[in-house]
């Protein structure tokens, strides 16, 4: 013998077969070992989760005076989705970010009490980061105000309560004055039964004063019939006081050329017959006998 450790036989072919044969039939599954592992297992990229404490200003609905805001976003990525971001933390931070950017927008600064709860319920619903494979939500979160930029707030809420008295105080007035022109002061007999109700049906004083009312009638009436091409041929020349009266006419065929290029043909004619402006012709025959070219 020799002093290797193995034998110095070697299996022959028959041998080998035979082995070969023997553990074929212990294992069914020895010839495609992975085909079983295959068919027992499915694998799956395990998702991995993380958060990141965030501390941002959120705009409220008044520019320049903002909300501080904290939480915490969880986020993690699901590789099987196929989709891939190269800055996942960053698009689950900016994710959440704008989701709470569409709450605060339209939130005033004296609401941050019930809007940190509002904030609370809408950011802790995980949704997935747009077209990516993060997905982030929100919880810890808290809202705060400057105090300085509070106090603005209350003020400008202020300023609008008393802005939006004023409007209305003014609309009441010019409905109460659209009131008296268009169905009381129309004529006298009207006004006077007006005047009447207003005045415990005191007849007497009621003769007494129609002679007032009939003037207020008169007044109240009154239209001014002019044209319209009157009114602005009226409202040039009172902003151009010293106009010749060369240029006057002038002035009348610019406006009429104007009004032909933006209304039409028929509106610079119209112009034209009530400014009593001369027809193109008769003003080319007319610089001709003046000598001009």
């Amino acid at each position: 013998m020799t002093s290797r450790p193995w034998p110095d036989f070697r299996p022959g072919l028959l041998g080998s077969v035979a082995a070969w044969w023997r553990r074929r039939r212990e294992f069914p599954d020895f010839a495609t070992p992975g085909a079983a592992a295959a068919d027992q297992f499915t694998f799956a990229p395990q998702p991995s989760s993380r958060q990141e404490q965030v501390a941002t200003p959120l705009p409220s609905a008044v520019y320049g005076l903002d909300f501080a805001a904290t939480f915490t976003v969880h986020w993690r990525v699901d590789l099987s989705t196929g989709r891939r971001h190269n800055a996942p933390r960053s698009a689950a931070i900016n994710g959440i970010v704008q989701r709470a950017r569409m709450v605060t927008g339209s939130a005033m600064l004296v609401h941050h009490v019930p809007l940190q709860h509002q904030l609370g319920d809408e950011l802790s619903e995980e949704r997935q980061v747009g077209d990516t494979h993060v997905w982030a939500r929100a919880e810890n979160i808290e809202i705060a105000v400057d105090p300085v930029d509070l106090d603005l707030a209350r003020k400008r809420m202020e300023l609008l309560r008393t802005k939006t008295n004023r409007e209305a105080e003014r609309e009441s007035e010019r409905a109460e004055l659209r009131y008296l022109r268009e169905e009381i002061l129309v004529d006298l007999g009207t006004a006077t039964v007006w005047w009447l109700h207003r005045n415990g049906y005191q007849v007497e004083q009621a003769v007494a004063v129609s002679t007032h009312l009939a003037e207020l009638v008169r007044i109240a009436t009154h239209r001014d019939d002019r044209h319209w091409a009157d009114s602005l041929v009226t409202a040039f020349e009172s902003a151009i006081p010293r106009l010749p009266d060369a240029h006057r006419a002038d002035l009348r065929r610019h406006l009429a050329k104007s009004l032909g290029v933006y209304g039409g043909p028929e509106l610079a004619a119209e112009f034209a017959r009530h400014v009593e402006l001369p027809r193109a012709a008769d003003h080319h025959r007319a610089e001709l006998d003046q000598g001009h070219p």
